[in-house]
Formats: C-alpha cells, sequence, structure tokens
C-alpha cells in the first residue's frame, strides 16, 4: 500500500517536471516570436519614417521654386512632418496602426503627384514667361539705348545751336572825343581833352539766331579793370556780375546791324593809359577794343 502511493507521487512530480518544461518551451517560443513581430514593426516603422522624409525633402524642393502654389505646397509639407513625427514619437505600435499609416501615405503620394505636377506646369510656364520677357527686356534696353544715343545727338545738336545762335560784335572801335566850345565833337588822343569815348560796332548777321529785341550793353574800363561811367549792373549766364557804362536796345531781324554809343565822362577822371570797351549783347560777352590815352 505505501509502496502504491509512493509510485503515485512520482509520477506526479513526473509530471509536473514534464508541464513546467512544456510551459517553459512555450513561453521561450512567445517570447522569441514576440521580439521578431516587434522588430519587425520596428523596422516598418521607420521605413514609413524614412518615406515622409523622403517626402517633406521633394516639397521643400518644390516650394523652393517659388510658384502660386508655394503656399498650398507648404501646406502639405507641414502636415507630413506632422505625420512623420507622430509616427517617431509613438512607444506602442501594432500592424493595425501601421496599415493605417500607409494607407494615409498612399493617399499622400496621390495628392504630391497632383500637387507636384501642378507645380511643374506652372514652374514651365513661368520659364516660357521669363523668356518672353527677357526677349522684351533685350528690345526695350536696345530702344532706350538708341533713345539715349538720340538724346545725346540731339543734346550735342541743341548746345550746338544754342552756341551758333550767339551773336557776335564785327569792327568794334573806340575812340575818345573832346568836346569844342561849340558843343562839336572831335577825336582826341590826350587824357586831359577826353570829355566821351565814341563806341562803334556792328552786330553780326546770325541766320540760326532767333530774331527779336536786343540788350546791349557798353563797359569801358581802365588799366585797374574799374567801369568808366557807371550806369547800372548786368549779371552775366555764369551769375558774376559786371558794372556797365551805357545801354541799348535793338531789334534784331538777323542781318548786321551799326550801333553807335557815346559815354559821357569827367575829363578830370580819365587819365593815361589803355581804356578797353567790352560789348555784351543780352547776358554773354559779344566783342571789344582798346584805346591809349597819353
Amino acid at each position: 500500500m505505501e509502496d502504491s502511493k509512493n509510485s503515485n507521487n512520482k509520477f506526479l512530480i513526473i509530471g509536473l517536471a514534464l508541464l513546467l518544461v512544456g510551459i517553459s518551451i512555450y513561453t521561450f517560443y512567445n517570447s522569441s516570436k514576440l521580439n521578431k513581430l516587434n522588430d519587425a514593426i520596428e523596422v516598418e516603422k521607420n521605413e514609413i519614417a524614412v518615406n515622409l522624409d523622403s517626402m517633406i525633402v521633394k516639397y521643400e524642393d518644390a516650394i523652393s521654386k517659388n510658384t502660386s502654389m508655394s503656399n498650398e505646397l507648404s501646406l502639405e509639407r507641414d502636415r507630413i512632418i506632422m505625420l512623420r513625427d507622430s509616427v517617431k514619437n509613438m512607444k506602442v505600435i501594432n500592424y493595425e496602426m501601421l496599415r493605417k499609416f500607409r494607407s494615409q501615405i498612399f493617399k499622400l503620394e496621390e495628392t504630391n503627384k497632383q500637387l507636384f505636377q501642378k507645380n511643374e506646369i506652372l514652374i514651365s510656364e513661368n520659364r516660357t514667361l521669363s523668356s518672353n520677357l527677357d526677349s522684351v527686356k533685350v528690345v526695350v534696353s536696345n530702344q532706350l539705348a538708341k533713345n539715349d544715343t538720340l538724346t545725346v545727338l540731339n543734346q550735342g545738336l541743341s548746345e550746338k545751336v544754342k552756341i551758333g545762335s550767339i551773336l557776335k560784335v564785327n569792327s568794334a572801335k573806340i575812340l575818345a572825343m573832346r568836346e569844342r566850345s561849340g558843343g562839336k565833337l572831335v577825336e582826341t588822343s590826350r587824357s586831359r581833352n577826353t570829355d566821351a569815348f565814341r563806341v562803334n560796332f556792328t552786330i553780326a548777321k546770325n541766320e540760326i539766331s532767333e530774331a527779336g529785341e536786343r540788350n546791349v550793353y557798353i563797359q569801358i574800363v581802365d588799366l585797374k579793370g574799374s567801369t568808366i561811367a557807371r550806369k547800372g549792373q548786368l549779371l552775366l549766364f555764369d551769375n558774376t556780375s559786371i558794372d556797365y557804362s551805357d545801354k541799348t536796345i535793338v531789334n534784331y531781324v538777323n542781318e548786321p546791324i551799326d550801333i553807335i554809343s557815346l559815354v559821357e565822362v569827367n575829363r578830370d577822371n580819365i587819365k593815361d593809359g589803355v581804356y578797353t570797351v567790352n560789348i555784351f549783347i543780352e547776358n554773354k560777352f559779344a566783342g571789344a577794343s582798346q584805346i591809349t590815352l597819353k
């Protein structure tokens, strides 16, 4: 009886031992299978993240081309970045979740294809427009260059016409005059006898000068440069001022005009030396002459 009981216990122990071994083997097998499954899931998770990174790079390149779709592309890129970050940051993941991510990626790829096609069309159109614009710019640039050349030529021509239209004086002559007791003026070479200066000159013919009235100024200066018998002041074209001894107005009709000016002086103020007459028409120098008094 005792032997039978011991025999049953022995079989029970052996059975339990075999059960434990079986459980251990089963647990090890499941654990190994689970690890392999987790590794596979992790690999696929990383592949999804890499795929999304590649999409982001393509969007960045398309956005950098700066088309009218840049804002739309930027919004889509931001959506992909959010999805990529969600995948990378998930700690617990299974195949069901991977299928959802794969489904989203498939939809994104379809959207990408359409957006990139539209963007490439815009880029092609922009290139065509840029090429046409460059051609127009070349034409406009050439025309502007021609216009600038014509402007320079016209300015040069206008300047030449302006210079050529300046009136000049021919045959200018200055004489010292003495007044006799009867009031008649006669020529003298003596400074102490000089009561007036007589200035004779001719405004030369100039066909391109505009016809009309002209102000003519006569300036007589001594050796010191002082103006004799000053009557007024004239502002010249270069903004310098001079004193003048006489002024007259002539009606110029593009033909020679003879002018005579008589400038009365106080003989007590006239000294020996050289006296110069300068003639100005409007505000420009036109001619000069000199006389020497003893």
